[in-house]
């Protein structure tokens, strides 16, 4: 946003972020998960435009785009009125997503508790311990995996985690036996997590300025991934079968250009 570059002097990384953008569409892909905070400032017509250049409408065609709503999204004094964001993404707006794919159940989030009503975060509460139930049911159904955009946990310095995606989502999400990983945005950085043999994902690396975390000794939770600031621009590939669901973390190597792996991980599982 101008504020924070003027302000305090905040980066930007525009072409880190087209070029992680290219990377991430080279190739086949059955769905891709945005985690939020589409663009800096929900009411600009420039950064939309700079949007649909990194994330062009005819390779969208190809690999559907499921968006889970930031705080950027939903507007304000700063960000704008939302109607753009709101105009593409109304599956996005304080309601539970619910996508199978490929033997992946995929249940996307509105975390933004403080623009929705008591009734709506409730329905969307009971909306999202039914999809889990009912993925037990499901014998196609191997694995599910969770997105929202603020973080349960998190060792970000200027983010706290957020006691009410914990509370509502990540204690159901840990009492379902298919369910695998959780990932999370707003903080921009990447960090992992493992909870009862399930992995709570911060990956926050799409664009803008990086973020801070606690490091070593100072961390809030232990993070199995503990890296130094600044955490590079990243993005997660996933693949998986009905015995394993693996990812890999990608991300550009800023002196020599390549494309490296930041992190990976898998989960096998016995009910495939």
């Amino acid at each position: 946003m101008p504020v924070e570059q003027l302000a305090f002097g905040r980066e930007t990384n525009d072409a880190g972020r087209s070029a992680l953008a290219q990377d991430m569409l080279t190739g086949h892909c059955n769905a891709i998960v945005h985690l939020g905070d589409l663009v800096g400032t929900v009411g600009s017509a420039v950064d939309w435009a700079r949007f649909d250049q990194d994330y062009p409408p005819s390779t969208l065609a190809k690999a559907t785009l499921h968006v889970c709503r930031g705080n950027h999204d939903c507007g304000g004094l700063l960000m704008g009125h939302p109607r753009e964001f709101n105009r593409r993404f109304p599956q996005a707006l304080g309601q539970l997503q619910v996508i199978d794919l490929a033997g992946v159940r995929l249940l996307l989030l509105d975390t933004n508790r403080g623009v929705l009503t008591t009734s709506e975060w409730q329905a969307q509460v009971e909306a999202f311990e039914a999809a889990l139930i009912a993925a037990e049911e499901v014998s196609t159904i191997s694995h599910v995996l969770v997105f929202g955009h603020h973080p349960p946990l998190t060792n970000g310095l200027w983010h706290r985690p957020n006691q009410a995606v914990y509370d509502a989502f990540v204690e159901p999400f840990l009492k379902c036996p298919k369910s695998r990983a959780f990932f999370s945005g707003h903080v921009h950085a990447y960090e992992r997590f493992n909870v009862q043999s399930r992995y709570l994902i911060v990956t926050g690396g799409g664009g803008g300025p990086r973020s801070k975390c606690l490091h070593g000794r100072w961390q809030r939770h232990q993070s199995e991934v503990d890296l130094a600031h600044p955490h590079p621009l990243h993005y997660v590939r996933l693949d998986a079968t009905p015995s394993r669901i693996a990812a890999v973390v990608r991300y550009c190597d800023e002196e020599s250009g390549d494309w490296k792996e930041l992190d990976q991980w898998s989960i096998e599982c016995a009910n495939g």
